[in-house]
């Protein structure tokens, strides 16, 4: 369903309001974006052109590169503005800070263009509504613009910030505003929620709905010091399976140690109260994006990704061995660290890292999320203790115990 916005912008075009007289092309690139004039190109006759989002997921990349990193990811339906091109990417452009547009960009595949426009147009935010759940906060955004947009992780909370919606504090009705929410107090044509906390974040998350977008906020959990998985929802992720076998050495395959590390990690977190679910239970191929489903329909708190590692020339492995711990979110780093600390004692394997990384299964925001790769298959001495049912049973133990450190350190009781 084609948004009002998106009509108003038909319109236009229909009515020969855009002109060929004086047709856009860049004369100067400036902002974030490092491309000059002469690796853009104009994206039609006008200065912009109306793009939208075609399918769930589409990732907004800080440069036109598809190993570049990524700023946020939009719906199905959502709307933007692009101001140029360069080979397969559209470059676009959000609300200026500081007299500098914000530039960022977008594949060409994810996107299809609805039309040209001389000049932005923008539509009222109409409603912002706060609800206080049990365990969540939940903030109903009615526009009929779906615009980018982006989620700062800071030490202090989170910065929400909506793209291209035209924002009047004395205009849009806000409805239930916690003291831990702050708005904008001028008049702007992006949207920018504040949310304040002492406690680390334990999940967020941006969902469409009919009337524009719900942004969800999960409150930090109330633990018990002395058991405080207790009720937390915990998905174990055995990596690979099926014909993909992952790293294979000495006879061994990965998927195999991962899965019988998996079993035995969801047995150890049962024992301390977690209600733990398993990607998969047999030797079958599951998709990354499946997994990441499965945890989201399982409302997890935490997921954690079983892997070995391995390397592409084993000449390197003097220096790159031993266990690792991966997170990309910053509100997963403290349990990584925790993890991979205990990990490193109990093992006695070499600290290969907490790892900042864009896996796709720890990328999403809705849980706590971490990958550890247990060792490496490619070392005979890892690989040799790693297929090793007693010490698979230490790296489980270990696992739990960073967890529940992690936990106690985040929320327990002082």
């Amino acid at each position: 369903m084609k948004r009002k916005l998106l009509t108003a912008f038909f319109t236009l075009i229909l009515l020969g309001s855009i002109s060929t007289k004086g047709a856009f092309a860049i004369n100067e690139v400036v902002g974030s974006s490092p491309y000059d004039a002469q690796t853009t190109k104009s994206v039609g006759i006008a200065k912009y052109a109306v793009l939208e989002i075609i399918e769930d997921w589409a990732p907004i990349r800080l440069k036109p590169d598809e190993n570049s990193k990524r700023i946020t990811h939009l719906f199905k339906g959502a709307v933007l503005f692009s101001d140029s091109q360069i080979k397969e990417y559209y470059r676009i452009e959000l609300e200026k800070t500081k007299g500098k547009p914000d530039y960022y960009w977008i594949s060409k595949k994810f996107v299809e263009v609805q039309g040209v426009i001389p000049e932005k147009r923008f539509e009222d935010i109409e409603k912002i509504t706060f609800k206080n759940e049990t365990n969540r906060y939940d903030i109903y955004i009615k526009t009929n613009t779906k615009g980018a947009f982006i989620i700062e992780d800071k030490p202090t909370g989170l910065d929400f910030t909506l793209y291209d919606n035209h924002f009047d504090p004395t205009g849009t009705k806000i409805i239930g505003k916690k003291s831990q929410f702050s708005l904008s107090d001028k008049i702007e044509n992006k949207l920018e929620i504040k949310y304040s906390t002492k406690k680390p974040l334990f999940g967020y998350k941006v969902q469409n709905y009919e009337d524009g977008y719900i942004y969800t906020i999960k409150k930090p959990p109330s633990i018990s010091n002395r058991r405080p998985l207790k009720n937390l929802i915990v998905v174990v992720d055995p990596g690979h399976g099926g014909i993909e076998k992952g790293a294979c050495a000495f006879h061994l395959e990965e998927k195999t140690l991962n899965l019988q590390i998996s079993k035995k990690l969801a047995h150890e977190l049962r024992k301390r109260g977690a209600k733990v679910f398993l990607t998969r239970k047999n030797d079958e191929k599951i998709g990354l994006y499946e997994r990441i489903d499965f945890a989201k329909e399982k409302n997890a708190d935490i997921f954690i990704s079983i892997h070995q590692n391995s390397l592409p020339n084993t000449k390197y492995l003097a220096k790159k061995h031993g266990v690792g711990t991966y997170y990309y979110n910053n509100q997963s780093k403290l349990m990584a660290q925790n993890v991979e600390n205990s990990l490193v004692q109990n093992t006695g394997f070499r600290f290969d890292g907490v790892n900042n990384a864009s896996f796709a299964v720890i990328r999403p925001t809705d849980f706590i999320s971490i990958l550890v790769e247990c060792g490496y298959i490619i070392k005979a001495d890892e690989a040799e203790k790693l297929a090793d049912k007693k010490f698979q049973k230490v790296i489980a133990k270990s696992i739990v115990e960073g967890a529940e450190n992690y936990l106690r350190e985040a929320f327990g009781k002082k």
